[in-house]
């Protein structure tokens, strides 16, 4: 008795599909010498070789037990890619923002350059002059030991005086002395009170409030600056004034005849060698460091570009290429879709030598010549020319 097949168990069947590893020229001419090299037979033959049912037993393609392998691993390389991607997005938004910056800082130094050409006499006040800032510099250094010998010696002289030194040179008709130290000077200063040394760094801290003063944003600067010179002038007055006492009691105590500090040139002299090279030392450092700013701005500007055009490279180097992964996720799902890969005219070619080595016979030669030009006819309908051809057939993956 039969075996009926019930509607339940065959709605449960689901098609299956098959591919047929084989010899191909074998395997031609045993189907031919089945159906005695039927026409119809070897086209439905064509068929399947055409849409990868049948396949030559040396494809190296992907089976079905490798393709869930494959799936698994598609999945991991698209995720990586999505990873890559917001990472690499996040990258080129950051250097993008730099690059704006870049571009910022190029405009800035580049309409510096413009306003320069447009008015070379304004930007001349605006713009660093190497030339200005050498002089200014070579003539502060050389104020700067003036002003320090000056001040130790005007220090010493007037906070200790030698009477018998001074009748000594009195006597050989030497004068007074300078007020500007010898070295021997020097020593016994630094012997008397090593203190005296700083004497110098105090005037150094006027001219540099001096300075201080001038970039206030203060609507009473300039009466705070009154203020300094004023203070400076006193303080330098008083020096003065201390070695003109000392000088002239010296003279007194040998009988000589005394002058009141008004009507003494040298008093003068003292006070203005100090308190005019003071200003002239205080105006020279406000104008180096004026001078040394505007150089910081182009050498600032030229800093930031370089660390942004620094920060842009290290960010570039952090991005990840892409196109290999979306290479090798291409190429498995291209293996994961084709069925066959391979020389489709050699594969035709291969099944019809053997299907047609079969008609060989005198008797079998009609049908041969009919299926030599269906061969003919398929290839030219399908396009199938000599070379390596992909022959892809599309499944769900």
């Amino acid at each position: 008795m039969e075996k009926s097949t019930s509607p339940a168990s065959s709605k449960k069947e689901k098609a299956v599909h098959q591919v047929e590893y084989v010899n191909l020229q074998e395997f031609g001419y045993e189907k031919s010498g089945n159906v005695k090299g039927d026409p119809d037979v070897y086209t439905s033959y064509l068929n399947m070789l055409l849409n990868g049912d049948l396949v030559d037993e040396k494809f190296s393609g992907l089976n079905e037990d490798e393709k869930p392998e494959k799936r698994s691993k598609l999945k991991e390389l698209e995720s990586k890619l999505d990873q890559t991607s917001q990472q690499n997005e996040k990258i080129n938004t950051t250097i993008k923002e730099k690059q704006d910056k870049i571009d910022i800082r190029r405009e800035e130094l580049l309409d510096i350059r413009k306003k320069y050409e447009d008015d070379p006499e304004t930007m001349k006040r605006e713009i660093f002059s190497p030339f200005k800032f050498s002089i200014s510099t070579f003539i502060l250094i050389m104020l700067t030991a003036y002003l320090f010998f000056f001040y130790v010696s005007a220090a010493y002289r007037a906070l200790y005086t030698d009477f018998e030194a001074i009748a000594s040179r009195i006597a050989a008709g030497l004068g007074t002395g300078s007020i500007m130290p010898q070295p021997a000077e020097l020593a016994e200063a630094l012997q008397y009170n090593f203190l005296l040394f700083l004497v110098p760094f105090v005037f150094y801290a006027f001219g540099w409030a001096f300075h201080v003063i001038l970039e206030l944003r203060h609507k009473y600067k300039f009466v705070f600056l009154g203020g300094l010179i004023a203070v400076t002038f006193f303080v330098d007055f008083l020096l003065a004034l201390l070695i003109h006492n000392n000088l002239e009691y010296a003279k007194e105590l040998m009988g000589l005849a005394t002058k009141s500090w008004a009507a003494d040139p040298a008093f003068y002299m003292i006070l203005f060698l100090g308190f005019i090279v003071y200003l002239l030392w205080s105006i020279l450092l406000d104008s180096v460091v004026r001078e040394w700013a505007k150089r910081m701005v182009t050498v600032n500007l030229k800093k930031i570009v370089k660390h942004l055009r620094n920060d842009v490279k290290e960010l570039q180097s952090k991005l990840m290429p892409e196109e290999p992964i979306r290479f090798d996720i291409a190429n498995i799902r291209e293996d994961l879709g084709t069925v066959i890969l391979g020389n489709l005219k050699s594969y035709i070619d291969l099944f019809t030598t053997g299907w047609i080595s079969y008609l060989s016979p005198q008797n079998l030669k009609e049908v041969k010549v009919k299926c030599v030009n269906i061969k003919k006819e398929f290839e030219e309908k399908h396009s199938i020319k000599s070379g390596t051809v992909k022959v892809i057939k599309r499944r769900g993956i």
